[in-house]
């Protein structure tokens, strides 16, 4: 099964998890690759300043690969069950692309909405979202230096 990766404590979730279905304790994960049984440890709670050849070489040991691509706009989400402060007149469906969904939240900002997006969705498709909709005048001129304040302030918070 594919996963997409936002955070390093996803990426630490899903090499826990199949580290524990193949059976290996992180010791054993250490006899085998010779990474330090806390880094590994600290890889799965997910480190953010881990070295990244020593990650692909803990994933490559339980038969994981990290595979690069564009992010996509046939993301879908629930807008419902992200918790967003405001309702924003969701159409009916259950499912939306995230894209749609950042842009509705981008037109009139919340900072706690746009710190949910960047949990779920990744401050990149948030900044490509943005990009695209301002390249287009697709956001009011009221809104731009607000939510372009708020996107500062949320790209450099960690």
């Amino acid at each position: 099964m594919e996963n997409v990766v936002h955070n390093p404590a996803e990426l630490g979730e899903i090499a826990g998890k199949t580290r524990a279905e193949l059976g290996l304790r992180q010791s054993d994960l250490h006899t085998y690759t010779k990474l330090n049984p806390r880094f590994i440890g600290e890889v799965e709670h997910g480190k953010t300043t881990a070295q990244i050849g020593k990650v692909m070489q803990m994933l490559e040991s339980i038969g994981l690969e990290m595979v690069i691509r564009p992010q996509t706009c046939e993301l879908m989400a629930n807008p419902h069950t992200l918790g967003l402060s405001k309702g924003r007149f969701w159409s009916s469906g259950d499912q939306l692309p995230a894209t749609r969904i950042i842009a509705r939240v981008l037109a009139d900002p919340a900072e706690p909405d746009l710190v949910k997006l960047k949990q779920h969705f990744g401050m990149g498709l948030i900044l490509a979202t943005w990009k695209r909709l301002t390249e287009r005048g697709d956001i009011a001129e009221s809104v731009v230096p607000i939510t372009r304040m708020m996107l500062r302030k949320l790209a450099t918070a960690s």
